[in-house]
């Protein structure tokens, strides 16, 4: 894999290797993942009692399924961003392990949620978690694409703002939605919950308008 360099006063200079980098960011998103169903375990119960004990155990899968499409749904704009990347420098680097330290922070905001799934702090803990990453993610790459200019030659301005808002609208609607917990958490899970497939849908629909045209 070619090494991505900068080119400062003629002269090429490794700033960052990005295929380190990339593999860090999605060891760190399979790690979180991961983590996610540790703490999906039955209790010990009697025999008779496994029916109860599923039951129980119910919440903390819905849970799991939650968290995992939305640390899902970010690994899939962190991977469409590094796609465009074609050299970093400092700033850069720094701001990618900034947001991976919400990756990391996920599961522990997931477990709070697994053990108080109906507690309005428990989801504004998760929602301001996941907030975070996106920010972060989006100040990378408002960096990386205007003042940095680390992409690559080949991504069009379509391209960027699109990446852009994929970033973006999670946090902003996380913070619309957050005092909603107060009235339902279920109505809070529901929109939450659409914003992965709201993503897809958004780019998919958005990539056949590009298609169709490029201007």
């Amino acid at each position: 894999m070619p090494l991505r360099t900068k080119k400062t006063e003629g002269k090429l200079y490794r700033v960052a290797n990005l295929s380190r980098l990339e593999a860090l960011g999605d060891a760190v998103f399979a790690f979180a993942l991961t983590l996610l169903a540790l703490d999906i375990r039955l209790p010990q119960i009697a025999s008779n009692a496994l029916a109860q004990g599923l039951w129980e155990l119910l919440p903390k899968l819905l849970v799991f399924v939650f968290a995992f499409l939305l640390i899902a749904q970010q690994w899939d704009v962190h991977q469409r961003t590094m796609m465009h990347i074609d050299h970093a420098d400092g700033l850069f680097v720094w701001l990618y392990l900034l947001s991976l330290m919400f990756v990391v922070l996920m599961p522990a905001s997931a477990d709070i949620l697994g053990r108080y799934p109906l507690q309005p702090l428990a989801l504004i803990v998760f929602g301001f978690n996941t907030a975070l990453l996106c920010l972060t993610s989006w100040i990378m790459w408002l960096h990386a694409s205007q003042r940095g200019k680390l992409l690559d030659g080949e991504i069009g301005p379509n391209v960027i703002k699109l990446i852009a808002r994929l970033w973006l609208y999670p946090p902003l609607i996380i913070v619309v939605t957050i005092p909603l917990v107060f009235v339902s958490v279920y109505i809070v899970y529901a929109i939450w919950f659409l914003m992965p497939i709201f993503s897809y849908s958004y780019t998919s629909w958005t990539f056949r308008r590009f298609r169709k045209d490029p201007k």
